[in-house]
């Protein structure tokens, strides 16, 4: 494929020094030190491994990131993990949170059924007890039946309630999936986890098994059907990121052996391939940085090596495409149809050469236009941005640059 969207490189720090309540990444090869780490419950270190909960009956633990991360413009999240002292086949595994509870590091969830995986209440016996405002990733080793009806003894599945408490039955997953591989086999396995905005991957032992729509701000869809809204972030961008545990009459070791968080890159990324034009061009889009909210920072898109003295503009969509131009074109369509259309603009320079630029404000076009597509806006929200322009002898006549994305910030 010629056109493919580009994923921000993830650097992840060497070791878990970050203090600042503004920490955007952490790394824990293993557990030698648990610096930054907050362990509720019956979580312990034991040598150089996270035990979330041990092998014993009715245990429930969670291990908190003592900082909020930010994940509204994207992250990636890497462990190891492992479940081993099986009794009576083992049970109930662990459940990697992202939350915004009032409790913050000290949430946890219901002592009293090990299938609520230590974020979520007791449907059968409710304490109240279930971790408001979260979005929780199970690695669910028991199949418990009724009321959970879990999709098997071995599966993963996203559960989210929107900002009320998070709940483990089935009828609250946004996404679920039964791996080929058990990893309930006692081996060691990985689990990678990334975010781009309105868009949730899970790789398993590095093959990707799960991809779900949603996004922090607005939410997403239930796998049975019905709209779930989104969670309410901390200054508009971050969350407490943890793992739960839980154990009832059937028990195991609920391991973790490493875990790296990442936050993504910032700025506006660049994706899919510009077309040549007649005189040779590849027209060049990119942005100074992502809009806000607020209006607080400049945001101006700029497009170069276009052909000079042609007739073009800029237009934008909420979601990302590839699509050949035409069958015969050198340009793909890179965004995805509604589209918004913006002013018409000359490039300027000189006919023939490959000096000609579209530039746009794009804070005033939106100010200017209320009612364009996208508006109103929410923090982690993407515009999809390329442009087009006149070439005559060109396939369709015209061509395309690349594309750019752009985050909305707080």
């Amino acid at each position: 494929m010629l056109c493919s969207p580009r994923t921000a490189t993830l650097a992840l720090l060497c070791s878990a020094l970050a203090s600042s309540a503004r920490a955007q990444s952490f790394s824990y090869p293993d557990f030698s030190t648990s610096t930054n780490l907050v362990l509720n419950g019956n979580a312990t270190v034991a040598g150089n491994i996270l035990r979330v909960t041990p092998a014993a009956a009715s245990q429930r633990g969670a291990v908190w990131y003592a900082q909020p991360l930010s994940v509204v413009g994207g992250f990636q999240l890497d462990l190891r993990f492992q479940f081993s002292g099986q009794v009576f086949g083992g049970a109930d595994g662990l459940a990697i949170v992202f939350q915004n509870d009032p409790r913050t590091t000290a949430a946890l969830g219901s002592a009293t059924a090990g299938s609520c995986i230590g974020y979520a209440d007791n449907p059968a016996n409710p304490a109240g007890v279930g971790i408001q405002n979260s979005l929780a990733l199970e690695i669910d080793t028991y199949d418990a039946g009724s009321p959970f009806f879990d999709v098997s003894g071995a599966d993963f599945s996203w559960h989210t309630n929107g900002t009320l408490a998070n709940d483990a039955r089935e009828s609250f997953s946004i996404g679920w999936v039964t791996p080929s591989v058990d990893f309930t086999d006692g081996l060691v396995h990985a689990l990678s986890i990334q975010y781009v905005p309105g868009t949730l991957s899970v790789k398993y032992d590095g093959n990707l098994v799960l991809t779900t729509n949603y996004n922090f701000t607005t939410g997403g869809t239930w796998t049975g059907g019905g709209a779930v809204g989104g969670l309410n972030l901390i200054n508009g961008t971050s969350l407490y990121v943890g793992i739960t545990g839980a154990t009832g009459g059937v028990y195991e070791n609920n391991d973790v052996l490493s875990w790296n968080f990442s936050s993504s890159s910032t700025g506006p990324s660049t994706y899919c391939t510009a077309g040549t034009s007649t005189a040779g061009c590849n027209a060049s889009i990119n942005a100074n940085a992502n809009p806000s909210l607020s209006f607080a920072n400049a945001c101006t898109i700029s497009v170069t090596n276009v052909e000079g003295q042609k007739n073009g503009i800029v237009f934008y969509a909420l979601n990302q495409l590839v699509q050949p131009w035409s069958p015969t074109s050198t340009s793909f369509l890179c965004v995805k149809t509604p589209t918004q259309r913006t002013l018409s603009q000359t490039s300027g320079g000189t006919a023939g050469q490959c000096n000609g630029t579209f530039t746009l404000d794009w804070n005033a076009f939106q100010l200017a236009n209320p009612g364009a597509l996208g508006n109103p806006w929410t923090a982690g929200a993407t515009a999809h941005c390329q442009a087009w322009y006149r070439d005559p002898p060109a396939s369709k006549t015209t061509n395309l640059s690349n594309a750019v994305t752009l985050t909305y910030q707080p």
